[in-house]
């Protein structure tokens, strides 16, 4: 190319499209859970480009539309899957990032990228400028000239730049001939159909020797054979793939070059992006190529440290003045009852914050920095002093994820109390799916203050630190700003929970039961390790003897079924199992749970695939893994609550994750064996039977299901029963399964097309089902047309104790995939919100039961509808009357709420009472 300014033009879609798979088996995610891979490689792609190429023009492009190519040829890309939802969500953040960087977007209704960019290249070569444009897709080849060159990635290696010259080395034509090379051999990317029985050799070998389509057809006498009768035969075939591969170069759309210069943008607002990201290394990178900009002003703020007696009775003295206490504690890891405690931050406003250092290493102590010894008060000391301030019950206390820090100072002899205020927990009423959860994301984003990353401090991977190694001067600012911070969250999130009308919510249930989640995360599990450890050797050999027979059906001893990759080449190139409407990966063919599912009857091999995948599993996720996490100073595991994990109000879990141990398959569910009551106790589990579904009878008002519910019947026969126009005691076991699917699904907001995916009814057979059964629970599709409408004309929906969950997309009027999405979402918050409230409800009641009446029984577990207590054998049938009759009674409905209790010496083997 010449020495002409150049203008860069990125492909937006393409680039993200090539980066979500390039990084899928690396997978990355915010704090929140947000998935950012897609967005992290077309972030690090964009600054190189912006540091190293510095070039003088660049700008944007994504797709708009299809520019009616699917009015000309409806099935144009209709052989590619829809957008994965988790890159779909990353489009935004794409745009955000673009945006933030002060990029020019380009972009026309109803218009691929493609043809704004063929546009927009033509135009700048007219202007004198050179074109270098950056995508993943070859068609734009085509408009390769000696101004106009085309960066593609490569398979093994940096991305390759092509220009005239290289494009007629590789196909041995001109680049203005890939169009009617793609209109003879068709395109399977985007569907072009092209002409049947003509490859890539023989459409070559024809535009050598004739240049275009039209001369090909202008000498279509001098073709012989069977080739010309294709050619004929699709004459109109041929010139409608000619129309669908050309680039549109004459769009309605004006280059104004001005408009595409590198604008400076601000480096405050990229790093705050980066730091909501969670980009840690190309936030560095960044900050890097801006060392005039100072990116953490400290905010308003004073730090004391406190590390005399003097000091500590100052800051004891405002302790017991305030009104309200934050308190924030600092320790050597993230686990809670095996962490360490290194400081203790206080605040009673948002302007000062103490900071009490109390194990913080010296030098000799295993340290990492070499400077004098630091000076701390004893623990002991320090514990003592403040110990009455935080315990005082006229002094309200705010943290920020309040169950860590109760727990840690409760295993230092504080029982913090009262706690008024939970600042993650209130920005999660605010909105259950904020990615704010994190204090330093909120702060940046709500109050404007940037906080130093704890990475900055302890650092990450094999050169992380712990907190006690920082130097106390460095810890102290960090420490003391999560205090002040947090009482500047609080204030602003109070007003805002009363605007919502989630305020009573908050502290009526939410609060109250913080205390009992540190009380179950304290108490911890007992396991069976022998039981485990023998477990896992039956697993290993049920493995080895699975991989045998697969091996044996494979005919390859080496071959490793839990490779995407040798799996692929296993089933779909050695074994030819069908691949129709299998979705394509980076690793070939998808092999997911699905898939092998539906080809369970295709071959021998897959049903064992699928226990060996199943089995691989059970043994890697729990039984090795619960043994690694008993805590050596307790002997129990204890799992840790995640209060916002979910948008619905339900708890999530970690560490071991309960929610997921296995109940489906018999061996699975002898991982409840392990859990086990200590030497004169039992372990009593009590569940709500069937909580949800008479929460939808409740908010439904359908007297059907009401009336099944008040009658004691079984919900899933009489559903059955109903729509069959049959008598319960006729219905079958297929038929029973089949109406308990659907009630579920309904709740989830499953329709025909899923049912019959789902089943073995044609798309006409799932939607007479679904009709037939609102036909005889005409409430249900009541309640589900109000939640929609309630949904699109206030924007949320809400639990019976009046929880909220936003969806903008309904509140907007959009009709889209995503609103979809939002509607099934809708439709089930409601009924699954409010179960999750009231077994918090009956938690929290049953906690004070317990304690008041000094029962020798404590709440070990919480998994979905189930508690699970430890009850001291003669206290068994008084306490599990008070459990049943506190989990029935928690909330009234219109239907009986029933709770089922068993008990056992472990949680598989249990009675029921």
């Amino acid at each position: 190319m010449s020495e002409r300014p150049v203008l860069y033009l990125i492909d937006g879609h393409a680039v993200a499209y090539r980066q979500y798979f390039a990084l899928q088996r690396v997978p990355m995610s915010t704090q929140a859970g947000e998935p950012t891979a897609a967005v992290f490689g077309f972030t690090r792609q964009l600054l190189d480009i912006l540091r190293d190429i510095r070039p003088e023009y660049l700008a944007v492009s994504f797709d708009e539309g299809l520019s009616a190519r699917d009015e000309w040829y409806p099935d144009y890309k209709g052989t590619r899957e829809k957008m994965p939802d988790d890159l779909s969500t990353q489009m935004v953040r794409i745009r955000q990032v673009v945006e933030t960087l002060n990029i020019p977007v380009l972009t026309m209704d109803n218009s691929e990228a493609d043809d704004v960019i063929g546009t927009i290249a033509r135009q700048a070569e007219a202007q004198g400028v050179d074109v270098h444009i950056v995508t993943g897709d070859r068609d734009i080849l085509q408009l390769l000239t000696p101004h106009v060159r085309v960066q593609l990635p490569s398979r093994k290696g940096p991305d390759k730049v092509y220009d005239v010259d290289v494009f007629i080395e590789l196909y041995a034509l001109h680049p203005t001939q890939l169009i009617d090379l793609k209109a003879l051999m068709g395109d399977s990317s985007d569907n072009i159909p092209g002409v049947k029985g003509v490859g890539k050799k023989t459409a070559t070998k024809l535009l050598q020797e004739y240049d275009t389509l039209d001369g090909i057809y202008g000498h279509i006498d001098d073709i012989k054979g069977s080739m010309q009768k294709k050619l004929i035969a699709e004459k109109d075939m041929a010139y409608l793939s000619q129309k669908l591969a050309t680039i549109i170069t004459d769009l309605n759309i004006t280059l104004h070059l001005d408009a595409c210069m590198t604008h400076d943008y601000d480096p405050m607002a990229v790093d705050a992006l980066f730091s909501e990201l969670d980009f840690n290394s190309l936030r560095q990178e960044f900050r890097a190529l801006h060392e005039d900009v100072q990116f953490d002003p400290s905010p308003d703020m004073t730090t004391v440290i406190v590390d005399t007696e003097e000091k500590l009775a100052d800051m004891v003295a405002v302790l017991d003045a305030a009104a309200a206490i934050v308190w924030d504690v600092e320790t050597t890891s993230v686990d809670q009852m095996s962490a360490d405690l290194v400081g203790i931050a206080l605040a009673v406003d948002g302007k000062t914050g103490y900071y009490v250092p109390v194990g913080h290493k010296n030098p000799g102590s295993g340290t990492l920095f070499e400077e004098q010894v630091q000076q701390q008060l004893p623990m002991q000391t320090v514990l003592d002093a403040i110990r009455p301030a935080l315990t005082n019950p006229n002094i309200a206390k705010i943290a920020h994820n309040a169950s860590y820090d109760l727990v840690m100072l409760r295993r230092y002899g504080i029982d913090v109390s009262p706690i008024e205020f939970d600042t993650m927990i209130a920005e999660w009423m605010r909105d259950p799916i904020s990615n704010n959860l994190s204090l330093k994301r909120f702060a940046l984003s709500e109050l404007g203050v940037t906080m130093t990353e704890i990475s900055e401090l302890i650092g990450t991977g094999k050169k992380q630190i712990t907190m006690a190694e920082v130097a106390i001067e460095d810890a102290a600012p960090y420490a003391a700003a999560d205090a002040t911070v947090t009482y500047r969250a609080a204030k602003l999130l109070r007003p805002q929970l009363q605007e919502l009308g989630v305020e009573k919510l908050y502290h009526d249930l939410e609060i109250p039961v913080i205390p009992v989640i540190a009380d179950m995360e304290q108490a911890g599990a007992l396991l069976d390790t022998p039981f485990l450890n023998e477990m896992s050797g039956i697993l290993a050999e049920k493995i080895d003897a699975l991989q045998t027979q697969i091996c044996g059906y494979a005919e390859n001893d080496a071959f490793n079924p839990s490779s995407p990759k040798q799996l692929n080449e296993v089933l779909f190139e050695k074994l030819k199992l069908p691949t129709d409407g299998i979705r394509k990966t980076s690793q070939g063919y998808s092999t997911n749970i699905t898939t092998l599912e539906a080809l369970m009857d295709a071959h021998a091999i897959v049903p064992l695939i699928v226990e060996y995948r199943e089995l691989t599993k059970l043994k890697g996720t729990y039984v090795d893994a619960l043994p690694q996490l008993i805590n050596p100073k307790t002997g129990r595991v204890h799992t840790n609550y995640n209060q916002t994990g979910t948008s619905t109000g339900r708890f999530s879990s970690s560490n071991p994750n309960l929610q997921n141990i296995p109940i489906r398959t018999e061996l699975g569910r002898e991982v409840r064996r392990s859990f086990i009551a200590p030497e004169g106790m039992h372990l009593l589990a009590v569940d709500y039977s069937q909580i949800e579904l008479r929460v939808m009878a409740h908010v439904s008002g359908d007297e059907g299901l009401k009336e099944a519910f008040r009658e004691g019947q079984d919900i899933h026969r009489a559903t059955a029963a109903a729509v069959n126009s049959i008598e319960p005691e006729d219905v079958t076991y297929e038929q029973r399964s089949f109406a308990k699917r659907v009630n579920f699904g309904l709740m989830y907001g499953m329709g025909a097309f899923r049912l019959a995916r789902d089943s073995n009814l044609t798309l006409a057979e799932a939607e007479a089902f679904i009709r037939t059964y609102f036909e005889r629970f005409p409430g249900v599709k009541r309640y589900m047309e109000d939640v929609e409408r309630s949904a699109r004309e206030k924007g949320y929906v809400e639990t019976l104790l009046g929880r909220k969950r936003f969806f903008p997309q309904l509140g907007s009027g959009s009709s889209g995939q995503q609103a979809q999405s939002e509607l099934r979402a809708a439709i089930n918050m409601p009924i699954q919100g409010t179960a999750a409230d009231i077994l918090k409800l009956a938690m929290i009641k049953l906690h004070a039961a317990l304690k008041e009446g000094d029962y020798p029984a404590r709440m070990i577990l919480q998994v979905h509808d189930e508690l699970v207590l430890e009850v001291e054998e003669d206290a068994l049938e008084e306490t599990t009357k008070l459990v049943v009759e506190t989990m029935q009674n928690a909330y009234p409905l219109d239907v009986p709420v029933v709770a089922n209790a068993s008990c056992g010496p472990n949680w598989l083997d249990m009675t029921d009472l």
